[in-house]
């Protein structure tokens, strides 16, 4: 999770990229024109910075850090909490029903489980919210066996309410 921090982090640096701006702006004030080299060249510096300031801010807020569930006293339902990151790269927490979450390994033979732990990233879809995307690989597990029945969706009913 500390590297895609400091990823999301950086693209504030990107601002850097806009500065660069200052260049064919000074030219255009002291000449009275900028060659159209300059302004091309400024022109797509802009255009990649934004880019790719937009996909790492994309990618930060379904990119889970932590995920927990949650079962709060004298309520009957679970809840899943997913931990992103926001535009500029602090916690966010979401807080969603369990009953919301579509179970990606639901259905799944042992040797498609074997398959899918080693795939890099897992998509999570919940109901009317975004789709998550999980690293089983290389997340640290606390809870091996209850992530797998949430994945599942085989929650007890005690837990789930139903």
């Amino acid at each position: 999770m500390i590297p895609f921090r400091v990823l999301v982090r950086l693209k504030i640096f990107q601002l850097a990229g806009v500065a660069a701006l200052a260049i064919p702006i000074n030219t255009f004030l002291v000449q009275g024109s900028v060659s159209s080299v300059q302004a091309v060249m400024a022109t797509a510096l802009v255009v990649g910075c934004a880019a790719a300031s937009v996909t790492l801010w994309y990618y930060s807020r379904r990119y889970v850090g932590e995920m927990s569930l949650l079962q709060r006293p004298g309520d009957a339902q679970s809840s899943l909490c997913f931990s992103v990151l926001d535009f500029w790269g602090n916690r966010e927490d979401n807080i969603v029903p369990a009953g919301r979450l579509i179970a990606p390994l639901q259905g799944c033979s042992q040797t498609q489980l074997t398959e899918i732990a080693k795939q890099t990233l897992l998509p999570v879809d919940v109901e009317g919210d975004r789709q998550y995307i999980l690293s089983l690989r290389h997340g640290h597990l606390v809870n091996k066996q209850k992530l797998m029945e949430v994945l599942k969706g085989r929650l007890s009913s005690e837990q789930t309410g139903s």
